[in-house]
């Protein structure tokens, strides 16, 4: 659904966090104009095949060189008859280039003004640079991964922090719009940190932290019945028995009842404390049957299981078929906006007619 269509969004960002932001709004039907200098252009061209196609493919492309006033000019003008401005450049560029905040307000009051950058406008680290895994090690992130007895380890698959502050710049942005709409009032100037957006996600393990006395990692990341477990036929299985419900049906369903005796294992905080024996268990348990033979069995006494799918893996799962949540596109796989938007008259028209239904009967 075009929800966005007549907001023109212009972006003058690279790479992962600013693009995949832009690409959110582009996706939700605004025009987004995307704005590269001349030299080679956004460096996801060149450094990760496939990544500029899947952020820019639906934004309209200019090619502006902004150390060249003719260039600054279309940039004004464009700036004057835009709704939102998204920048990724290091505090200080845009000043420098004649587009800071103020500066730019002259143009255009009603503009919101968006810069996401590693650190914030301000402070101690703000012209340091970096990449998603100094955010992660500043917010305590990578404090946190790794084995639970084990040192941090770069190993979480995705750019958390990259795409956490693509998405608060989105809600950030999509909030200034709103109230725009609402009350007429003048844009705002957006300051997102890729360090505190990630710092943001930290904040349920940052509180559990402190409310059970600052534990050790190795008691504070434990995970027992919670993580992947190889099967018979070298595949993966996911078990995540966080609640007592699913625990219990878990030891019952492999043979695992004197667990449920044992104090060292009756609550998710033990367990965590514990997860070394419990795995150790669990893994012995899993490895004796097929993952399809697992599936059916936990499938017969409801419980938070899943296979754990490869990227190759995807485009066969029955559920993301069903969801269209993947689409295959030539040689590859693409990922569609991921929310389902349906007017609410049709949802209004379905009550009318059972409702009418219920009346003849």
């Amino acid at each position: 659904m075009g929800v966005l269509e007549g907001i023109r969004v212009v972006d003058l960002t690279n790479l992962l966090p600013g693009p995949f932001a832009t690409n959110i709004f582009a996706e939700l039907g605004a025009e987004v104009i995307k704005v590269e200098r001349p030299d080679g252009g956004d460096p996801s061209r060149q450094m990760v095949p496939g990544l500029y196609e899947m952020l820019n493919s639906r934004k309209k492309s200019l090619t502006l060189d902004l150390k060249d006033e003719s260039d600054k000019s279309t940039l004004r003008k464009l700036l004057r008859e835009s709704d939102v401005l998204i920048e990724g450049f290091r505090p200080g560029v845009m000043d420098r280039l004649g587009f800071g905040k103020d500066e730019v307000a002259k143009l255009n009051s009603e503009l919101i003004y968006c810069s996401i950058s590693g650190y914030g406008q301000s402070g101690p680290y703000r012209d340091a640079p970096g990449h998603d895994l100094n955010y992660l090690a500043v917010s305590g992130i990578l404090g946190i991964s790794g084995l639970p007895n084990g040192g941090p380890e770069a190993a979480g698959g995705i750019q958390i922090a990259d795409l956490a502050a693509s998405l608060y710049a989105t809600i950030s942005v999509l909030g200034a719009l709103l109230n725009k709409a609402r009350t007429r009032s003048n844009g705002v100037y957006i300051d997102v940190s890729l360090v505190e957006s990630a710092l943001a996600l930290m904040s349920p393990r940052i509180a559990e932290y402190y409310a059970r006395n600052e534990p050790a990692k190795s008691d504070f990341m434990g995970r027992g019945a919670y993580g992947a477990y190889l099967t018979k036929d070298g595949q993966y299985i996911s078990i995540a028995c966080v609640e007592e419900k699913f625990w219990e049906t878990f030891c019952e369903t492999v043979g695992m009842k004197e667990f449920l005796l044992d104090n060292l294992f009756n609550s998710w905080t033990k367990r965590m404390e514990n997860a070394e024996i419990i795995n150790r268990k669990i893994e012995a348990i899993i490895i004796r049957k097929t993952l399809s033979e697992w599936l059916s069995i936990f499938g017969e006494v409801d419980l938070p299981v899943s296979r754990v799918n490869m990227i190759n893996d995807l485009s066969k799962d029955p559920h993301l078929k069903h969801r269209n949540a993947i689409i295959e596109e030539g040689d590859c796989l693409r990922v569609p906006f991921p929310v389902k938007m349906h007017r609410m008259e049709a949802f209004s028209q379905i009550g009318h007619l059972e409702n009418t239904e219920r009346k003849g009967d």
